[in-house]
């Protein structure tokens, strides 16, 4: 048999068995008889190949879009917040140069003594400082021996109580209900005894200051000499 009839028995028998070994295979075969490369295209591989290309494109162009506007609203929340940052700064200085002014425009001090003695105070009463030396401010009240602050800020208070023989007085700066300094004087084996104490307290607008007898300890007669026994205060 000639070269060309084999090729030709070969493509017979590939015809009559394509359904067995699929199209493709047969012209693969025959390509290698006859000599010639068949390009076969693979229609479904391209597509998806396409496909991965566009998705890739369509990512790479979201991620990018989405880094823009992450950066974006990062930078606009930073102004944002420094914008807040800002204003509250403002408002605290506005704070700060109202007070001062207030400060400024009003001398807020005060110091009183008492007029008169006191023979016997009764527990958790308030000592009651009637005789004013300085009352600037006008906001220590001689009727009722009470402070009030007129504007927020930091205040000093100082107060000395003096008794004599026999007696022992514990006595206590209040600070609206709360107590906030102390003072002990015992003069049970003296003709008279003194104490002294001071303090720096941070007081809100309206807040009530005075001094009170700490509770029924100590020993009575409970007694308070005039003239001696004061009570200051101002802002600082």
């Amino acid at each position: 048999m000639t070269c060309r009839e084999v090729k030709l028995v070969v493509l017979v028998v590939l015809l009559a068995n394509l359904n067995e070994i699929g199209f493709s295979a047969a012209l693969s075969e025959f390509a290698n008889i006859i000599d010639v490369e068949f390009e076969i295209p693979n229609t479904h591989a391209q597509a998806r190949t396409s496909n991965e290309d566009d998705f890739k494109r369509v990512t790479e162009t979201e991620k990018s879009d989405g880094a823009d506007t992450g950066d974006g609203l990062k930078k606009e929340q930073g102004k944002l917040g420094l914008d807040a940052v800002k204003e509250h700064n403002d408002k605290s200085e506005d704070l700060r140069n109202t007070r001062k002014q207030l400060a400024s425009s009003v001398e807020i001090s005060f110091s009183a003594k008492l007029g008169t003695s006191i023979a016997d105070i009764s527990p958790w009463h308030t000592v009651v400082f009637d005789k004013a030396i300085t009352n600037n401010g006008n906001c220590y009240n001689i009727v009722t021996g009470i402070f009030t602050a007129p504007i927020a800020g930091t205040y000093y208070f100082s107060s000395t109580i003096f008794t004599k023989m026999k007696s022992t007085v514990e006595m206590a700066l209040r600070v609206n209900e709360k107590d906030e300094m102390w003072m002990y004087a015992c003069a049970t084996t003296l003709t008279y005894n003194s104490a002294t104490n001071s303090i720096i307290v941070k007081l809100h607008k309206d807040d009530k200051v005075k001094i009170i007898k700490y509770g029924p300890w100590g020993a009575r007669p409970f007694y308070l000499h005039p003239t001696w026994s004061t009570f200051t205060g101002f802002l600082l």
